[in-house]
């Protein structure tokens, strides 16, 4: 597999593109500018992007003019496969939090800040006083709303994250 450079204006976001990465563009051109590009963008013979939507987007956000690519021969489903498959798995991966904190401890620069902290887009409650899990909204009370509002500041005060949230809450992490 050969890594090879293109420009930025030479590479095309794919239309059908189902992933939603606006709010992770600033986290990845922030360790785009601390390491540089630690996976190219895979892109196939006619430069349209199969994976790394959020690099391009990083990488103009950074004004770069050129970025490194892998080409791949794919047919037009496989890469429709390839594009789901990379956005998708991580879904089905967690964290241990306290294997995390330890790896994080020690570290010069303070990543807990830089790229751990709560995405200010994602919602866990409603303004209607409801608990968003998954593409549910599960109505609670008032008091409900008060108390696990205040555990979840609290933790993400603590934890400068709110990974491992859930584990804290059901008693299954070490946090």
């Amino acid at each position: 597999m050969e890594i090879i450079t293109k420009r930025v204006d030479e590479l095309i976001e794919y239309e059908g593109n189902a992933r939603r990465n606006d709010a992770g563009v600033a986290k990845v051109a922030e360790s785009i500018k601390n390491f540089g590009f630690l996976n190219p963008i895979t892109i196939d013979a006619k430069n349209v992007i199969i994976s790394g939507h959020t690099r391009l987007k990083a990488a103009k956000q950074l004004g770069l003019e050129e970025v490194p690519c892998i080409v791949q021969n794919l047919s037009e489903e496989d890469s429709k496969l390839a594009r789901i498959i990379d956005n998708k798995s991580h879904e089905y991966s967690t964290w241990d939090v306290g294997k995390l904190h330890q790896e994080l401890d020690g570290i010069g620069m303070d990543f807990k800040t830089t790229f751990f902290t709560p995405n200010r887009d994602r919602k866990f409650f409603t303004d209607n006083k409801f608990l968003i899990f998954g593409n549910n909204e599960l109505p609670i009370t008032e008091d409900e709303y008060a108390r696990l509002k205040a555990v979840y500041d609290e933790y993400i005060a603590k934890n400068k994250t709110y990974m491992g949230f859930v584990m804290f809450l059901t008693g299954g992490g070490e946090e």
